[in-house]
């Protein structure tokens, strides 16, 4: 990614820090809006105590340099019915909030979904919820015809919100955060969760005078058939923003068409007919990477796969993906 030097306001770290994203013709900018999407693997499942810890440090780090306005995340352990134990991100953002000065940051897990759920974790100092932010469906609301839930347990999202523009201006959104079936045998699944999710948008779209971002992990590339539901639905905006060529997703088992591959995904439906942002869901690769594959050109390098290997054992299987959307000053 370019070192180019972006003209941001201060706290826009993220810009700062991949400003090679940022477009052209808004880098003077001080109206923006940065989402930051990223499945990660078992986070909180306490599969080894040391090594969690270690990770949520990393991860809490991370967080702090991207200093988003939303965070959407997918297999994150949510807190206890009986309230017995939080969920992970809640020291997270309490850490970010009161002893790093992030951020004034607020989370919310889907109810469904066990360890594995989705959750949003938003900066309240720029963001604020219109509405409740909570499951999009009941579990089991929608099912395939063998009966199968579609979305495997692990419901939708949804967060109404408001963004505040620059020093007066309001920007009001709709954010579904999802985490779709994996594997071969959830394709009819990962279809029937397309025809939902596509006939939500269309009606949410004329119901609510918001656009609509659908971030996650999708679990199949941009190129499958079952996406044929959301691709055919006038007015969102699908196979034009997410590139089958970039990767999000570390495979690492299998050296041939399964080695990497982009399945974090987004959908975009605008409530005007401003065109849709230039980098949405666009892939954040760490330097190590960039650096490696500057070196090498070639993915299945022995170096490049050292390097992914340890992004992958000792914080995730998944990258962070980046949506931006830069306003022009009225």
């Amino acid at each position: 990614m370019s070192d180019n030097q972006v003209t941001t306001e201060s706290n826009d770290r993220l810009s700062k820090a991949f400003s090679g994203i940022v477009p052209d013709k808004y880098k003077d900018s001080d109206a923006f809006l940065n989402i930051v999407q990223w499945n990660i693997e078992w986070f909180g499942a306490r599969k080894s105590t040391t090594k969690d810890k270690r990770r949520v440090a990393l991860v809490t780090d991370i967080l702090e340099a991207f200093n988003a306005d939303l965070f959407v995340f997918q297999e994150v352990a949510g807190p206890s019915e009986d309230g017995r134990y939080k969920g992970v991100f809640d020291a997270i953002a309490d850490e970010l909030t009161g002893i790093r000065g992030a951020g004034d940051y607020v989370v919310y897990y889907t109810q469904a979904g066990g360890e594995q759920r989705v959750a949003m974790m938003w900066d309240r100092d720029f963001i604020r919820a219109k509405t409740a932010v909570k499951d999009l469906f009941p579990v089991g609301t929608h099912r395939t015809e063998d009966g199968k839930d579609a979305f495997a347990n692990r419901t939708p999202l949804h967060g109404h919100f408001e963004a505040k523009v620059g020093a007066a201006g309001r920007f009001d959104f709709q954010t579904v955060g999802v985490h779709l079936k994996a594997m071969a045998e959830g394709a009819s699944r990962r279809r029937k969760s397309a025809e939902v999710l596509a006939d939500w948008m269309a009606q949410s779209i004329r119901e609510v005078d918001a656009d609509i971002l659908v971030v996650g992990d999708w679990n199949a590339p941009p190129t499958a058939d079952e996406w044929e539901p959301i691709k055919s639905q006038e007015g969102v905006n699908f196979e034009a923003i997410n590139d089958p060529s970039d990767f999000s997703y570390l495979w690492l088992e299998n050296s041939t068409n399964k080695y990497v591959s982009k399945i974090d995904l987004a959908a975009l439906s605008l409530s005007s007919e401003t065109p849709p942002p230039e980098h949405v869901a666009k892939t954040v690769r760490w330097r190590p990477i960039e650096e490696a594959l500057a070196r090498s050109a070639n993915l299945k390098d022995a170096e490049v796969r050292s390097i992914l290997a340890e992004i992958k054992d000792n914080i995730s299987d998944h990258l962070p993906t980046i949506t931006q959307f830069y306003f022009d000053k009225k």
